[in-house]
């Protein structure tokens, strides 16, 4: 569905019109609805709103700022230290580093550049890399995580929802389309001086997107799963 499609379906649930819904009252709330479900999605555990990022390396820098648009998780984070080469740096927890690393002295003694010798933590919304000396190097710290779909910007777009806007922006998945503009009616509803019940159907939203999300996992169906059998020793315990 495009966005004057979405408009168009919501009027007619609404019994409304371009003067009494607008175009611009109507993005507001689809664009409510669009991040709500946006987190709702990440429990299909499917990446859909996985993007590589990159930052330039800054000599002796170490706190370097999260996108802005990002969306509750980081899946990866890699950095070429050698100035060539990505490696992988894994996640650490300050309270399990013993010395000191409060200089950069503390930094460079306790870690090193190559891979499992650096690592990364998460602080005030900043990635913080604890490794050997940083040099400068341009797009040479990669970090894949989730962003938020791009914005609406226009409820009279006549341009498919699904399709990714950019290579590093995310359109927002067929299978949500009908729950995203439920969601909106939903919205306008509650949002009346005097609130509008809800129909049973509406009422069933969250049952609703749901379902929706469940349609988006096991995107592969031949991916491999591999269980686990206890090994039967012959021992009653």
């Amino acid at each position: 569905m495009t966005p004057a499609d979405i408009a168009s379906y919501v009027r007619l649930k609404t019994r409304t019109n371009s003067t009494t819904f607008t175009n611009a009252d109507m993005l507001i709330l689809a664009n409510v609805v669009k991040d709500r479900l946006a987190l709702d999605v990440l429990d299909a555990d499917e990446d859909y709103w996985l993007v590589p990022t990159y930052l330039n390396l800054v000599a002796d820098q170490r706190e370097y700022p999260l996108h802005s648009n990002l969306l509750s998780r980081i899946k990866r984070v890699e950095a070429k230290l050698d100035g060539t080469n990505y490696i992988i740096l894994h996640e650490f927890d300050l309270p399990d580093h013993e010395d000191p690393i409060s200089t950069e002295t503390n930094i460079t003694y306790s870690f090193g550049n190559n891979e499992g010798e650096a690592y990364f933590d998460i602080m005030r919304k900043s990635i913080w890399i604890y490794s050997g000396s940083i040099t400068s190097v341009t797009n040479g710290l990669k970090i894949w995580l989730n962003t938020f779909p791009a914005d609406l910007t226009s409820m009279a777009s006549s341009s498919e929802l699904s399709e990714d806007p950019t290579t590093t922006t995310h359109g927002f998945p067929r299978e949500l389309h009908m729950v995203l503009a439920k969601g909106i009616i939903i919205e306008w509803k509650e949002s009346r001086e005097k609130p509008i019940p809800l129909t049973e159907s509406e009422r069933m939203y969250d049952d609703e997107v749901r379902k929706a999300v469940a349609k988006l996992k096991k995107a592969n169906y031949d991916r491999e799963v591999i269980g686990s059998v206890p090994i039967d020793d012959g021992m009653d315990y």
